[in-house]
């Protein structure tokens, strides 16, 4: 958690909720899903997103955790899309 994010990004009306999913949480989307972590789309711990996660939680966030993205979609009210934090 050494970098800085000047601003709250999350709180930008063009950035979606980001939200970090509990071990448990994280068990179910995967098998829901039908695949395994690896398989995640990704993204990186350097994200300005993640940072702000990390700072609003106090916390950083580890290597192979799982985030929630909730975004408003055109076809449907919500999507939830699921990224995997790797280092970068």
């Amino acid at each position: 958690m050494e970098e800085s994010v000047p601003f709250n990004v999350l709180k930008h009306k063009m950035v979606p909720v980001h939200e970090l999913l509990s071990d448990e949480e994280t068990d179910k989307v995967l098998k829901r899903l039908k695949i395994t972590r690896d398989q995640l789309p990704k993204i990186k711990d350097s994200d300005a997103a993640i940072k702000t996660l990390e700072k609003a939680m106090n916390r950083s966030i580890p290597e192979k955790s799982v985030v929630r993205i909730i975004r408003e979609s055109q076809t449907s009210e919500v999507a939830e899309v699921y990224r995997l934090v790797i280092r970068g």
